[in-house]
């Protein structure tokens, strides 16, 4: 569900952080202001609401994995923004674009073949902060599929009373495979400098 969530949000954050820094600054300021929503509603006041949106309609959603992706999508957006627009001011995104263009690429070449790469550490912090608050989320969990979608969070709270040394277990071993990511993503995203006598 996290990854799934991930993988949408950036999938939607990303042109909009992009397009804010270079083309609509005057976008950046609506979204510094929509990204303090998901901190200033309190989740169960967000999961009646979302309850109440979804219950009805052609497509009810509610008890389903689908809100509770849609959801983290929401809750990952602040994290997602503000590291993308922070890598992006960390080079010249503009001149970049400029310079591709100037040299035959098309805008989407040139984002794809020179933005991207230069954002790659950016875009790796923004996966790995929005994973590790979205693995540990409890209350939209709960409160929006509840039993029917047994996510980990869920299912240790189901089994804490059952075994304490089971539920402890899962926890360090939860604890652990975030660490292993992050050193792996650290460790892959570190910049060399260039030794004497490279061109």
């Amino acid at each position: 569900m996290v990854a799934g969530a991930l993988v949408l949000s950036l999938v939607l954050i990303l042109p909009v952080a992009f397009l804010a820094h270079t083309r609509y600054p005057r976008l950046d300021r609506w979204m510094n202001v929509l990204i303090l929503a998901p901190f200033a509603v309190p989740p169960v006041v967000s999961s009646v609401g979302l309850l109440q949106l979804y219950a009805g309609g052609p497509l009810p959603l509610v008890g389903t994995p689908w809100i509770l992706m849609l959801t983290y999508v929401s809750i990952a957006l602040p994290f997602m923004y503000r590291s993308l627009i922070n890598s992006l001011r960390s080079f010249e995104a503009n001149e970049l674009m400029e310079a591709a263009q100037l040299l035959g690429a098309s805008p989407l070449t040139a984002f794809f073949n020179v933005i991207l790469p230069n954002m790659r550490l950016g875009i790796r912090i923004a996966i790995f902060l929005s994973f590790s608050f979205l693995i540990g989320e409890f209350v939209f969990a709960n409160m929006l599929v509840g039993t029917r979608f047994e996510t980990l969070q869920i299912y240790l709270f189901n089994v804490r009373r059952e075994s304490g040394h089971f539920t402890s277990a899962l926890v360090i071993t939860l604890f652990v495979f975030i660490l292993i990511l992050t050193w792996l993503g650290n460790g892959r995203g570190e910049i060399t400098a260039p030794e004497a006598g490279d061109t």
